[in-house]
């Protein structure tokens, strides 16, 4: 069975979480043996492990000096050009990349949109802004034969978008790679968290809580702003300890007036993001939407506890036995959550995140997400060759 796998951009080659999501996906398919995979990208051929066997297809980019929702519509009629001429049996679209001249697929495409973000906009503006984007995934719904949820408050939308329509949504959540190091103690597997366990912690020095994302409006910074400036107000900055990784159009105002528990750490590389997942108490996520985080399921691969927005589908990996889903969005809700956290003890703390990780690897690993794609892609597979044979 050929698949090919469309998108615009890879990691590292492209920042994002649909970005990563793509390779590492990629790479599981290419490992499994069970698919002949290609995948079609805008960076120079040559990005992948040349002994996983992936066929690579260069697209040339979009230009990003010109209008977004255009230039994407022009990279799908290039993608597009690409498919017609390799034929595979299956195609999954990230994103947009499979649009202009949809019919000629729509009996073997499955479209991934990933976190919906164009659904969950706040402001007038950014509703009027995201109105092409909600229209372009609507008619690609429409015109394929699968969309994937990753779950959540996700699946009711992309349902919605394909009532009327011949097209299926099936939820496969976003998955993570477990590292062997992350096993919890055999302590911490012992009990589950109570909410009744309101111990103070007996550990030494301010928590470190990590964030880890883009520093743009839509992660909630100020609101993680807004916490840690009231506990320097009340004479708690030594509580905790707030930890910013990533980069983005916010990062040079977050430079200005940054509050003496918080920790500006810019963009960082795989292994200091290991590091960083590995010595913090709990990964603390404020956003305002999300589709399903990748970076809340690699802290629960390495058995932390979250702090989170109850936003896409991020309550199908948080509840109280590992963290907090919180109202996007509320300060208030962040302190207490931040407050309580903090005032739990040690042996807590080990036993919500042998909790996240006990979900993730039995629900969240690559090894199952992967199979979920095999099979889905045997099933559209023979779906579209039972339909050309009826025609």
């Amino acid at each position: 069975m050929h698949v090919a796998l469309c998108t615009d951009g890879v990691f590292p080659q492209a920042m994002g979480g649909m970005q990563r999501h793509s390779r590492l996906l990629a790479e599981h398919l290419a490992r499994s043996g069970k698919v002949k995979l290609t995948v079609l990208h805008p960076h120079p051929v040559g990005i992948f492990d040349p002994t996983l066997g992936i066929e690579e297809v260069h697209v040339p980019d979009i230009d990003r000096s010109r209008l977004y929702i255009r230039e994407l519509w022009r990279y799908s009629e290039r993608v597009g050009k690409e498919l017609e001429r390799i034929k595979p049996d299956v195609i999954l679209s990230q994103g947009f990349c499979v649009w202009q001249g949809i019919d000629r697929f729509r009996d073997r495409l499955i479209v991934h949109p990933h976190g919906l973000e164009m659904f969950q906009m706040l402001t007038r503006k950014e509703r009027v802004l995201g109105w092409p984007f909600r229209a372009g995934l609507r008619y690609m719904v429409r015109n394929s034969a699968v969309v994937i949820s990753l779950g959540g408050k996700l699946t009711s939308i992309l349902q919605g978008l394909a009532q009327g329509s011949r097209c299926r949504v099936v939820v496969i959540p976003n998955a993570t790679d477990i590292p062997q190091a992350s096993m919890p103690s055999p302590e911490a597997t012992a009990g589950e968290a109570s909410d009744k366990e309101q111990v103070s912690s007996d550990s030494t020095g301010p928590l470190p809580l990590l964030f880890v994302g883009r520093f743009a409006f839509n992660k909630g910074l100020d609101v993680l702003l807004t916490v840690a400036r009231r506990l320097v107000a009340e004479g708690r900055k030594d509580l905790v300890r707030f930890q910013l990784a990533g980069d983005g159009p916010l990062l040079e105002e977050l430079k200005h007036d940054l509050p003496p528990n918080v920790q500006l750490l810019g963009r960082v590389d795989d292994a200091q993001l290991n590091a960083l997942y590995t010595e913090c108490a709990a990964l603390i996520l404020p956003t305002r939407f999300e589709g399903m985080p990748t970076v809340v399921l690699e802290a629960m691969a390495r058995a932390k506890p979250i702090i989170v927005s109850d936003v896409g589908a991020s309550g199908e990996l948080v509840g109280p036995h590992n963290g907090y889903l919180l109202p996007p969005g509320d300060a208030e809700a962040l302190y207490q959550a931040v407050v309580a956290f903090a005032g739990r003890s040690p042996e807590v703390h080990g036993k919500m995140g042998a909790y996240s990780h006990r979900l993730v690897s039995e629900r969240f690993s690559w090894p199952a997400a992967t199979e979920q794609f095999i099979d889905l892609f045997e099933q559209v597979s023979m779906d579209a060759g039972r339909e050309a044979g009826g025609r």
